[in-house]
């Protein structure tokens, strides 16, 4: 009798969270846009810069979340410049590509470069979480003339031993039952709060929904980011990993610790993978002193072709 009224209050918790992150964003000061990119309706947030910071900042979530995870991160990266936080394609509210119902890393790597030509129009200081730090990297490798620097937090698309190193993951977020949502919200958050708890229903539906589940099913390994890929990033990096997080294979923080070149690394005591959610004045505090290095090294740099 009880999962009769509790089941539907779970599912309706997760819109109603994402409707009160949505309402405070634009009561922080960020603005809500939709536009084409690269022929896929694109919804972003823009809050802009506070000061005479002028480079920008382009936010992007994991697999089955959107914009709103940055909620907490936004207001304090404004001194470096406008901050933007994308709604990945199929996620949030942006659309799919025509005629399918989820997106591969190619076109989300092909949206969010049309997202810093078309709407930013300069080189950004790009951040991403988990997938979104997949595609991040994905898109310095491709286009280094439009990110200045990559903040990745916890990314995932590490090929380790291949796909049978991602089987657990897999199996974890099918969240095929009660005990498999406890078990990847541990992984997830270390502690996670009780709400989450008591949303269990809805999140299950957002991750059964097919940007998720037809991404997983038809991800190649020739999709996933190599060593050697790693060792060509030519863009300043930076690394940020929760301590406590299980959610992506145990080997994935040692591959990309040991294969970017000269990353500058942060490791979160406590913390699990969404940092951006659970330590948001540490994540920003780090993006900051990273956004000044770059800063720096600009400056350094026009020094020197003066001279």
């Amino acid at each position: 009798m009880l999962g009769r009224f509790f089941t539907p209050l779970s599912v309706a918790s997760v819109p109603l969270i994402y409707g009160l992150s949505h309402r405070a964003l634009l009561r922080l000061g960020a603005t809500s846009h939709e536009r084409q990119l690269a022929g896929i309706r694109a919804h972003y947030y823009v809050m802009p810069a506070r000061g005479s910071g002028d480079l920008p900042v382009l936010l992007l979530h994991g697999i089955a979340d959107r914009a709103q995870t940055w909620s907490f991160v936004m207001p304090h990266l404004t001194e470096i410049g406008p901050v933007y936080a994308l709604d990945l394609a199929g996620f949030g509210l942006s659309g799919f590509p025509p005629g399918q119902r989820y997106a591969t890393i190619t076109q989300q790597v092909a949206f969010v470069q049309a997202m810093i030509r078309d709407v930013i129009g300069k080189s950004v200081l790009l951040v991403g979480n988990s997938m979104g730090g997949w595609i991040a990297i994905r898109v310095a490798l491709e286009s280094p003339e439009l990110v200045t620097g990559l903040v990745l937090l916890a990314p995932g698309g590490a090929i380790l031993r291949g796909r049978e190193s991602w089987e657990p993951f897999l199996q974890t977020v099918s969240l095929a039952d009660s005990r498999t949502v406890r078990t990847a919200l541990r992984q997830m958050y270390g502690r996670p709060p009780l709400p989450l708890y008591l949303a269990e229903h809805g999140l299950r539906s957002i991750f059964q929904r097919d940007p998720v589940t037809q991404f997983i099913a038809t991800i190649d390994e020739r999709d996933m980011l190599y060593p050697e890929d790693l060792r060509v990033v030519s863009v300043p990096t930076a690394l940020i990993w929760g301590e406590s997080d299980r959610f992506l294979p145990p080997e994935s923080r040692d591959f990309f610790c040991s294969n970017l070149p000269n990353v500058q690394v942060l490791i979160l005591p406590g913390c699990g993978h969404m940092p951006q959610q659970q330590r948001p004045r540490q994540v920003a505090e780090f993006i900051r002193r990273f956004a000044q290095g770059l800063r720096g090294q600009t400056q350094t740099n026009a020094a020197l072709q003066t001279e």
